[in-house]
């Protein structure tokens, strides 16, 4: 039998079925676990994020009114990301500004890091050396990164 490990999800203990089960049973952790692995699988998988694009064109070809009626239906969601749009607009000009600076004065990306693996995985006891407390258990595994 396996010890409990920490949900990512809703942070409390279970026993997993097998040692790649990360998250618990419950619906909504299983959701979070599912969007991480499609945000993951879109950037990692180029033929993945081709077929959703296709897949959500469409979709888009078969609802043709779907945002109109939606922004109708719903006016203060409309209004914010109105206003969240002209904030991100900003920040995309800005963007585009200081890159053009970098390439004439050639200044650097300086907090980009390499990833680094060094063999960290599995299970390991905290045990504290100051502070009077119990040692604690943790599970630290890795998620997979995608080269571009």
């Amino acid at each position: 039998m396996m010890d409990p490990i920490p949900c990512p999800g809703c942070d409390s203990f279970f026993v997993p079925r097998n040692k790649l089960q990360i998250f618990c049973t419950d619906p909504d952790c299983q959701r979070t676990r599912k969007a991480l692995w499609q945000k993951q699988k879109l950037v990692c998988d180029p033929e993945y994020k081709k077929d959703q694009k296709l897949a959500n064109q469409k979709w888009l070809q078969n609802n043709p009114y779907y945002w109109t009626k939606y922004r109708q239906r719903n006016p203060k969601k409309a209004d914010r990301n109105r206003s969240l749009q002209k904030i991100r607009n900003c920040k995309i000009q800005k963007n585009k500004v200081h890159s053009k600076a970098s390439r004439t004065i050639g200044i650097a990306k300086m907090d980009s890091s390499k990833s680094r693996n060094q063999g960290l995985l599995g299970q390991y006891w905290l045990v504290p050396v100051v502070a009077k407390m119990d040692p604690v258990k943790i599970f630290i595994a890795t998620a997979p990164v995608c080269s571009p």
